[in-house]
């Protein structure tokens, strides 16, 4: 990992803030694409791109895979819409994806015993309105299904209008076996194909559970270390909420996303080098919350001293806020049971 000075990150934030580019969000050229043929454009590559809050980017696939690292540089070709409001890279309309949520449940191919149907179920899987795809395997059980959602805007001349429309597929990627369609600001929709059935939701307030929202906290702190010991303060903050506290062993509470970042940048300012090791203890989710436990070791080295070693145990609250977990609640102390040499080194 490329470490910056805090001088050399305050630079990149700055310059990437004065940069004209994308609001956080996903975006995506989908309908670009799909009717450039029938209006007699040429058919530019599908292009997807997340954005996070410090306006950083990545490229992603259609079922929000990662297809590179986030970067600062700037989004190549990008420019405002030369005909009306919004942006394109080359000339492919992008528009912002809103988040969805969905469940799918699948028909299994050997029924219960008593000769009713059994059902696969899964829940809380995350996609997106611009093309955005969901696939759900039946592991030798039932079909394997693919969920696709678009926010549709028919060819120049349609007369169709606008609809929010829901896609299965099953042995072909780009033919669907079925859709169902709503108003295009619809917060549902839905399908039942008796062999298949599933809805999804907008998810703007709707956070992952289970083991996935339990492993998305425990990703939180792998960022928080990674941010913290790059001195990426920018992307630090970010990670926090706008009222969050830290109320760390033997200081008052500090409130507030500039109050936190300044105080976890003292070390560094002062020319301390400093490694941290977490071992969470448990992850859970209660609704919008989820909390944290962990154990936490500080190892910190100032030039011509002796390391110095912290340790401690940490209570870390998130909230559920844009579309992840942001760090509301920070709490450590020092804990007889948590040593320097309760870790490997």
């Amino acid at each position: 990992m490329v470490r910056y000075s805090p001088l050399v990150t305050a630079i990149l934030a700055t310059s990437l803030a004065a940069q004209e580019t994308l609001p956080p969000g996903i975006w995506t050229n989908t309908e670009d694409v799909y009717f450039a043929e029938t209006e007699g454009r040429d058919k530019a590559e599908w292009i997807g791109l997340q954005v996070n809050e410090t306006r950083q980017w990545r490229k992603i696939d259609a079922f929000g895979e990662p297809l590179s690292d986030f970067s600062d540089e700037p989004i190549p070709d990008l420019a405002k819409r030369s005909a009306g409001s919004g942006w394109q890279i080359g000339q492919s309309e992008l528009r912002r994806a809103n988040p969805f949520s969905c469940w799918v449940s699948v028909r299994k191919s050997t029924d219960k015993d008593d000769g009713s149907p059994e059902w696969t179920f899964a829940s809380r899987l995350q996609t997106f309105d611009q093309g955005g795809r969901i696939f759900v395997g039946g592991n030798a059980e039932a079909p394997d299904v693919t969920l696709r959602l678009r926010n549709v805007t028919w060819a120049k001349g349609s007369r169709n209008k606008p609809a929010l429309v829901l896609y299965v597929h099953r042995d072909d990627p780009e033919r669907a076996e079925s859709y169902s369609w709503a108003s295009p600001d619809a917060s549902l929709v839905g399908i039942n194909l008796r062999w298949v059935q599933g809805s999804c939701a907008k998810a703007e307030d709707d956070p992952p559970w289970g083991e996935a929202g339990r492993a998305r906290l425990i990703e939180m702190g792998e960022k928080w270390r990674a941010h913290y010991e790059a001195g990426e303060w920018g992307l630090l903050k970010a990670l926090y909420a706008d009222d969050a506290v830290l109320m760390t062993h033997g200081t008052k509470p500090l409130s507030g996303r500039n109050q936190i970042i300044t105080f976890l940048q003292r070390l560094s300012d002062n020319g301390a080098t400093v490694r941290f090791r977490f071992e969470p203890e448990e992850a859970r989710v209660k609704g919008a919350l989820g909390i944290v436990t962990a154990k936490y070791r500080m190892d910190i080295a100032f030039p011509d001293r002796a390391e110095n070693q912290i340790a401690g145990r940490s209570l870390l609250i998130y909230k559920w806020n844009d579309g992840d977990w942001r760090l509301w609640r920070d709490i450590d102390n020092f804990a007889p049971d948590v040593t320097p040499e309760s870790f490997d080194r």
